[in-house]
């Protein structure tokens, strides 16, 4: 009877030992499975890919004289700014900015009329431009950098601007066999206008930031 009371103990110890065993190994392998299922960090670099002026195809057209654009059909130009040499922005995108110096023009596009049309407006220099061989290179708001700049440098373009902060840009550019004709206009804005500057830049005077 003793003997048969150890046997039955010692099968008992032997029971507890193993399901103890084998809920360590349940326990490790949960562990391993949750590790595995971790989702993992990726790590993602913003690529900037620099403004190629090379890709911009040179126009062989005629484009006349300097400014090269004339007022819309029912529009006039108001406040004529003309300089032998300035200093402007232009930019691709957040973070490329070209600083382009040339003989530089400002205007303010008015209607002649009660009605005013953005949109008619805009569309009707885009069509002349790309008549010319010119390229759009932007379209939004300011870029942050630019705005940066604005804000440490204040050129003296800004003060012949309605506001450039809150405006919606497009800028073109016209590339020669001897010069980089620049335009922008700005448009969108809280009054009865758009403003257009022109920078005719000789070739490799423009630097980037």
């Amino acid at each position: 009877m003793k003997t048969y009371n150890q046997i039955m103990f010692i099968g008992l110890m032997l029971g507890f030992m193993s399901c103890n065993n084998n809920s360590n190994k349940s326990g490790t392998s949960n562990s391993t499975d949750s590790d595995t299922l971790q989702p993992k960090t990726v790590e993602s670099a913003k690529m900037s890919t620099e403004f190629n002026l090379d890709q911009v195809p040179v126009s062989t057209i005629d484009l006349g004289t300097f400014p090269y654009l004339t007022a819309p059909e029912s529009y006039r130009y108001s406040g004529d700014i003309k300089k032998q040499l300035e200093e402007k922005y232009f930019f691709y995108n957040d973070s490329l900015v070209r600083k382009v110096s040339g003989e530089y023009f400002h205007t303010t596009v008015l209607p002649t009329g009660d009605v005013f049309e953005d949109t008619f407006v805009v569309d009707a220099y885009k069509k002349a431009i790309e008549k010319l061989g010119g390229v759009e290179i932007y379209s939004g708001g300011i870029s942050a950098a630019v705005a940066e700049l604005i804000d440490k440098e204040k050129p003296a373009y800004v003060d012949d601007m309605y506001d450039p902060m809150p405006y919606k840009y497009k800028q073109f550019l016209i590339r020669t066999p001897n010069d980089h004709i620049w335009i922008e206009l700005c448009h969108g804005l809280n009054a009865q206008q758009v403003d257009l500057a022109v920078v005719k830049e000789v070739h490799g005077k423009g630097n980037e930031h």
